[in-house]
């Protein structure tokens, strides 16, 4: 949010310019171990959406563009407690 906002008086200037916000899959899912994890990518991508409307209201929508980036995840210590019936393994672009 920092960085985003540090950014944006210049691209509104410019009027024109690209931000990019790394969330997670796991932004829209549920599951009781990542409960921190899940509520903060869910923020993100919440955070892009509400920027990028509030750009659009003020005309510069199709200038500035937010996108909230989902990577396919990367099977570590943390998400292998996460039963593959709510996180299914197909998800895993590394098996680490």
């Amino acid at each position: 949010m920092i960085s985003i906002l540090a950014v944006l008086p210049k691209m509104r200037e410019r009027k024109k310019g690209v931000i990019i916000n790394v969330a997670s899959r796991a932004g829209s899912m549920d599951f009781p171990s990542g409960l921190a994890y899940c509520v903060s990518k869910s923020a993100v991508i919440r955070l892009t959406g509400c920027i990028q409307l509030a750009l659009d209201a003020e005309g510069l929508g199709d200038d500035i563009q937010l996108y909230a980036l989902h990577p396919g995840g990367v099977l570590t210590d943390m998400p292998k407690s996460i039963p593959f019936s709510t996180f299914p393994p197909t998800v895993w672009l590394i098996n680490l």
